[in-house]
């Protein structure tokens, strides 16, 4: 079959002809990362060139275009004047925003309207983001599927009474959860699978009425857990698997634990952050931590991998079950939080899919290369937000449209023409398949997935020209009656319904927050203490409890064989075990 891109295809199996297993500097942090035979394999099947940046770099572009996690605005809509909607985007923003009904509406607006030629004497880039800031986006990032009572969420789909949410999904009365599946009635969740009644529960599944759990599944009734499975009636734990009545690992008859535990009084803040304190130190000197956690996952190198098949770097890749097929992962480099990938390098929420690279946000893609928000989509590049889309380039906005370039429709022999021309053009300057740059994110930095999982404070975040939010507290307030953090009631028994009408200011940042109706009522059926963190916080000291997306080499310290592990070196984590000798000695 001749080629649509002639001048593209002949330049890039130039390229990939000499290509040979090699190390090289990124072109952004400077660091030294390895191009293997599988890359390049890879690399050949996708069509894209091998990347001048390192794998961290590639994944923070990407992550910085997820936005606002637990971070909103009123703002003006685009299309409404004098309409003000809950925003991901701030009135600063250079990007535009239409309300949600508005935007997915197909009968209303039709994005091809923003439709501009392509200039060959001007580099694509910059014609690309002058349409991103032309086209209207949405003012949540989210499919309007079965959201009910939840306008303070993105990401998410069937979703009933929940607020600051993100990536949520079958769940209901959630509050304050990130990658959240099939929950309900809990609060301040970090990758919760099946939870009910729970609180801050860290990378947990099928847990119910917990609290302070971390890596844990199929527990419930229980406080202080961390690497539990199958245990009821246990505080401060590690490493239990099917036990009951167990306080700091000490076993106890039914007797002995309640009295324990009916004496301790977590209504207290001042009680439950010294349990807390006291429950870090024990994990310290008495847990066993597992390198990596995998799963029937052969020829597979990462962490949180389930149902994988020859992956290579990838984290939190799981099987997924979409409308009738079952998808597993293979062949999956370079990603995260992915399921159901196949042939793919350099994904970020992700799946189905296949043949894709640098994409993040991507739902049935298929060869995707370099985009944000795509979903049921084939052979589309550098695009935003565009949904049921066939062979566009550069467009942003776009539903049910082919062949079109810069949101302009083309006929097809135009449209390969033109592509060609301007991917060959791209090669060329050495920047074909690479992630739009940090400066041109919609979001702020310090609002985005990319702060969560790879922090930076303002100066170097500017460094990299990422853009930065700075919060103006006073402003926030105008008007509302606040209390500070130290001077709120240490018990909840002690209070009152008048938290509802004042803002709370944070004691780390001086931000202020709310308590809702909903939050109150949980804090008082589960007897915790009001909190005296704004929820952003209490989300990025969750993200630093949890892995990072990295892995380094270490030797296991029962069996002295060299591993990979995501605890890094500069971790307080150093009892680290091979899967193996753990799942041998605790099962």
């Amino acid at each position: 079959m001749p080629s649509k891109t002639p001048q593209f295809d002949k330049a890039l199996d130039e390229i990939l002809g000499a290509l040979v297993p090699h190390r090289r500097l990124c072109v952004i942090c400077g660091d030294e990362f390895e191009i293997f035979q599988e890359d390049i394999e890879m690399y050949g099947l996708i069509r894209v060139p091998p990347p001048r940046e390192c794998p961290t770099c590639r994944m923070r572009k990407r992550m910085a275009m997820m936005g606002n996690i637990f971070q909103f605005y009123k703002r003006e809509c685009g299309k409404h004047p004098g309409e003000r909607v809950i925003s991901q985007t701030d009135e600063r923003s250079p990007y535009k925003i239409y309300d949600n009904k508005y935007w997915w509406d197909v009968n209303e607006w039709d994005a091809i309207s923003f439709g501009r030629p392509h200039d060959s004497l001007r580099p694509f880039g910059d014609q690309l983001i002058l349409l991103l800031q032309d086209v209207p986006h949405m003012a949540l990032a989210r499919f309007n599927k079965n959201i009910v009572n939840s306008d303070y969420t993105v990401d998410s789909f069937s979703i009933k009474n929940s607020y600051l949410a993100s990536t949520v999904a079958l769940a209901e009365n959630i509050s304050y959860g990130v990658w959240v599946i099939s929950s309900k009635d809990s609060l301040d969740l970090l990758r919760a699978d099946h939870l009910e009644r729970c609180y801050d529960a860290i990378d947990c599944e099928r847990c119910f009425n917990s609290q302070h759990i971390r890596s844990s599944s199929n527990c419930s009734d229980s406080y202080f857990l961390f690497e539990c499975h199958n245990c009821q009636y246990c505080f401060g734990c590690t490493n239990l698997t099917n036990k009951k009545y167990c306080f700091f690992n000490e076993q106890l008859t039914h007797e002995e634990y309640r009295k324990k535990i009916s004496a301790i009084g977590l209504g207290s803040r001042r009680v439950r952050e010294a349990y807390a304190k006291k429950f870090d130190d024990f994990i310290r000197s008495h847990g066993k931590f597992r390198s990596i956690h995998t799963k029937n996952s052969p020829g597979s190198v990462g962490d949180n991998l389930r149902d994988c098949r020859n992956c290579y770097w990838a984290f939190s890749a799981l099987s997924v079950k979409f409308i009738l097929t079952f998808y597993k992962n293979e062949n999956v480099r370079y990603s995260q939080d992915v399921a159901g990938a196949k042939d793919v390098t350099d994904v970020t929420i992700f799946g189905p899919g296949e043949l894709c690279h640098n994409v993040i946000e991507g739902f049935s893609a298929q060869k995707v290369i370099a985009s944000y928000f795509i979903g049921d989509s084939i052979e589309t590049e550098y695009s935003f937000e565009c949904f049921d889309c066939k062979y566009c380039f550069g467009c942003s906005g776009l539903k049910k449209k082919q062949y079109c370039i810069l949101n302009k429709q083309y006929t097809p022999e135009e449209y390969w023409r033109v592509v060609d021309e301007i991917k060959t053009a791209m090669l060329r300057d050495g920047i074909y398949g690479e992630f739009l740059p940090l400066p041109h994110s919609l979001f702020y930095y310090n609002d985005s997935y990319a702060q969560a999982m790879l922090p930076l404070d303002e100066q170097s975040a500017r460094k990299l020209d990422a853009r930065w939010r700075s919060y103006e507290p006073s402003a926030e307030v105008a008007g509302i009656k606040t209390i500070s953090a130290d001077a709120l009631p240490d018990n909840i028994s002690d209070v009152s319904d008048d938290i509802l009408a004042i803002a709370v200011i944070c004691e780390k940042t001086n931000r202020p927050f709310r308590i809702t109706k909903q939050e109150l009522e949980f804090y008082r059926k589960h007897d915790i203490p009001i909190p005296t963190k704004h929820p952003q916080v209490r989300l990025l000291e969750r993200f630093k409890k949890k892995n990072p997306y990295h892995l380094w080499v270490t030797t296991c310290v029962n069996c002295g064989k060299e591993i990979y592990t995501s605890y890094g070196p500069d971790r307080p984590e150093k009892n680290i075990w091979c899967e193996a000798c753990y799942l041998k000695e605790i099962g």
